[in-house]
């Protein structure tokens, strides 16, 4: 069966659902889940089904067939910007729907990015999401979703009241669903989750030790992996290769420091893994069209 909205999806913008430029960050609670036409957004969305099922029907390329996959309580996931989706066949559907963009929120500079689940959660999952017909996705217990709840509900309040300090306890409370989400991110030995999370681990080893010397080889090792099918992999998910990604993270973190403290730019070459600082140099000024000292200025 086609449907009319399947042809032309609608796009949900920044500035209708995240409406505070100061705060780019949105939470609803849908109960129950009212029928929505296929979209996409601009944003990053995380979903918590926290009652009922439902099939959520993933297009993953314009003249694809929509991949489905069942949802039941305790699924939990992450739905990227641009992807088509919609959920059908909805039978008491009941969620918690957590809009964000991570770049304003700087969620690169947390450090829960030393988590494997993180990575899994908000990267290796989706990507892999038709690969592994949704079985590597995050299912909380009963329990979990008990502990979960109360986050959830104020962070709801905080946003929809709007109380003077709003924004710094609700990115406060965004910041507690997301790391106790990424720790729930638990092994299971044998399944889908356990390769994601072994992926996980070699990119949380890139963000935490980005300073010390890495090889592919060794990063292949920690996620059991071969380093061809290693690098296919991080590839699909992180968007680039390995090594590409330890030199966005050094970069990164030395325009974090420029910025945040006066320290000599060749103390913070050396600090960031780079041994020689004229290639740092260099290669900064082609990642940000400016060199370190201007950056700083600037």
């Amino acid at each position: 069966m086609t449907y009319a909205s399947e042809k032309k999806p609608s796009l949900l913008s920044k500035e209708t659902w995240l409406e505070d430029p100061d705060l780019p960050l949105w939470a609803n609670l849908r109960d129950p889940q009212p029928a929505f036409p296929l979209h996409a957004h601009e944003f990053s969305e995380l979903v918590i089904i926290l009652q009922g099922t439902a099939l959520h029907c993933v297009h993953t390329a314009p003249d694809a067939s929509p991949q489905t996959f069942p949802v039941k309580r305790g699924d939990t996931f992450v739905i990227p910007p641009g992807t088509r989706h919609q959920y059908r066949e909805l039978h008491n559907l009941v969620l918690a729907n957590l809009l964000f963009d991570p770049a304003p929120l700087r969620m690169h500079e947390w450090d829960i990015r030393a988590l494997p689940g993180y990575h899994v959660l908000f990267a290796l999952e989706p990507a892999y999401r038709q690969q592994h017909q949704f079985r590597s996705r995050l299912q909380l217990s009963d329990d979990d979703l008990t502990a979960l709840q109360p986050l959830i509900e104020a962070l709801i309040r905080e946003l929809h009241t709007r109380p003077p300090g709003h924004r710094v306890l609700a990115t406060g409370l965004f910041m507690q669903i997301v790391v106790q989400l990424s720790r729930l991110y638990t092994p299971r030995p044998g399944t889908e989750s356990m390769d994601l999370l072994r992926i996980g681990d070699a990119i949380a080893h890139l963000e935490t030790r980005y300073a010390d010397p890495v090889t592919l080889q060794e990063l292949a090792r920690k996620a059991c992996l071969s380093p061809r099918q290693f690098q296919r992999i991080f590839h699909a998910s992180m968007g680039r290769s390995p090594i590409d990604h330890l030199l966005h993270i050094r970069l990164r973190r030395a325009r974090e420091l420029l910025r945040t403290t006066s320290k000599p730019i060749t103390e913070i070459a050396y600090e960031c893994g780079f041994s020689d600082s004229n290639y740092f140099t260099r290669v900064f000024r082609k990642r940000y069209q400016q060199t370190p000292s201007a950056y700083r200025k600037g």
